[in-house]
């Protein structure tokens, strides 16, 4: 009988979408993926809502999938797949985690917006993000010991953020240090950590919003790939 393909999870951010008219949230990812004999779903989770909510919607998305499955989460997704094994029975189906820039130790960013009465204070997704939520978050949430946790961070000095970072990116790095905009180094390892990527956190799913010339660009697909063949070697 022939071996079934290893199936990848790709879970998107807070903002995010499974898709928006011709784009995807992991832009190109899909296609690379398949075309090295990965199977992938994308589903599509609650805009701006807390990973509470989230992880139930993923459940439901994934309840007839009989695993291994592989999870890769950007941002929020990576604490939707956390609290996925852990309180929604994941762990059943999961194999593995892959966080990129997760706030598993929430956000300096997040403190700010709810302390200024932000308008984007009123999304759950933003307040369950605070520092305090997240430590109350992982007091709750263990790692499930059947499956790996791994982690990507990234970092890009202020200077070289695009502008709708760059506001974040300061109040992150007086709090936290290095970060990527949105989410700090320190805060985004989480089990085995890989890699600290010279990138922002859009650039992570393929979207540069930096002027042309600027900086070093970041090929996002090799990251993907890199991914992709570890998954590979742990399916053979």
């Amino acid at each position: 009988m022939p071996q079934r393909p290893p199936t990848v999870v790709l879970v998107h951010g807070l903002f995010g979408f499974h898709k928006l008219l011709w784009l995807e949230y992991f832009h190109g990812v899909r296609r690379l993926l398949q075309g090295m004999g990965i199977r992938v779903l994308a589903p599509r989770l609650a805009w701006a809502a807390d990973s509470r909510r989230r992880s139930r919607q993923l459940a439901c998305h994934l309840r007839a999938e009989p695993g291994p499955l592989h999870l890769i989460g950007h941002s929020l997704g990576g604490i939707d797949g956390r609290a996925y094994i852990s309180h929604c029975g994941g762990h059943r189906h999961t194999a593995s985690l892959t966080t990129i820039a997760s706030p598993h130790r929430g956000s300096a960013a997040a403190d700010h917006v709810c302390r200024a009465l932000s308008p984007f204070a009123m999304f759950p997704g933003v307040r369950f993000l605070r520092r305090d939520r997240m430590a109350h978050f992982n007091a709750q949430t263990p790692d499930h010991p059947a499956v790996v946790y791994r982690s990507y961070s990234a970092a890009r000095p202020v200077a070289e953020l695009p502008w709708p970072l760059r506001r974040y990116g300061r109040i992150i790095q007086q709090a936290e240090g290095a970060n990527d905009g949105q989410v700090s180094v320190r805060a985004a390892v989480w089990g085995e950590h890989i890699a600290t990527l010279r990138a922002d956190h859009l650039e992570l799913i393929g979207r540069n919003l930096a002027p042309g010339g600027t900086r070093a660009a970041f090929d996002h697909l090799t990251l993907y790939q890199a991914i992709g063949q570890w998954i590979l070697a742990w399916d053979g």
